[in-house]
């Protein structure tokens, strides 16, 4: 499988979001100040993705999969956590760590996706 440099950092990066999640959590207990960190991060994260992509002249396909791939967990489920947050404020307390679960599940789709693309690209040849 063909790991860019790009997906190791940004991978890494998602990372670091999710660790200043855990540890502003954890210091503010303030579950909505920390989710629209890490969620604020994630989009400038997919942007800064969509331009290293156009830049180095990757297939923007695999992109696209990427995307529609890491919203079917990560959007539902950050939508959810956000409207117990605002409109129930009433967040059960085995609930408050699921944006890491989300997170984890959105970067091991992604690497199942890259690894089958690469081993698609490969059979081809």
């Amino acid at each position: 499988m063909e790991i860019k440099n790009e997906d190791i950092i940004f991978g890494s990066i998602i990372l670091i979001l999710l660790a200043i999640w855990y540890l502003t959590l954890i210091l503010f207990d303030y579950p909505l100040l920390s989710i629209i960190f890490l969620w604020t991060g994630m989009i400038i994260i997919s942007l800064a993705y969509v331009q290293v992509y156009k830049k180095t002249k990757r297939d923007i396909k695999i992109l696209r999969r990427r995307f529609f791939i890491s919203a079917i967990p990560i959007y539902p489920m950050l939508i959810y956590y956000i409207y117990k947050l605002v409109i129930d404020r009433n967040l059960p307390q085995e609930q408050k760590y699921l944006p890491f679960f989300i997170v984890m599940s959105m970067l091991i789709l992604n690497a199942i996706l890259l690894y089958i693309y690469e081993v698609r690209k490969t059979s081809k040849k």
